[in-house]
């Protein structure tokens, strides 16, 4: 486990199963995250169905994009969201409803 400088009360779980959201990664070996939907520093849990595998950099993007929806109460511009791939846009939305409803 890899503490996450951005959030101290977060861990970054790897593991080597595939990344859910890009096909083709540079370089080839790599070793992916477990991403937790609902972040668990936000309250969500620690469970198989609030979990996704995600590359580094997908997981960076979720987070990022999350922060937007977070800063504008859901409502993120196409501006902002062409910044990031059709998968990261999901999950990213997913862990907002999750959030804002504090529910599965």
């Amino acid at each position: 486990m890899i503490v996450n400088p951005a959030d101290p009360h977060s861990q970054i779980r790897t593991t080597s199963q595939p990344c859910l959201l890009h096909s083709r990664h540079l370089p080839e070996t790599h070793v992916n995250h477990r991403h937790h939907i609902w972040p668990l520093g936000e309250g969500g849990p620690d469970i198989e169905d609030n979990i996704v595998v995600v590359c580094a950099t997908g997981h960076g993007n979720i987070h990022d994009l999350l922060r937007h929806f977070k800063m504008l109460g859901g409502k993120v511009p196409y501006q902002i969201l062409r910044r990031y791939s059709y998968k990261e846009r999901e999950f990213a939305e997913l862990g907002y409803k999750r959030l804002t409803r504090r529910a599965m």
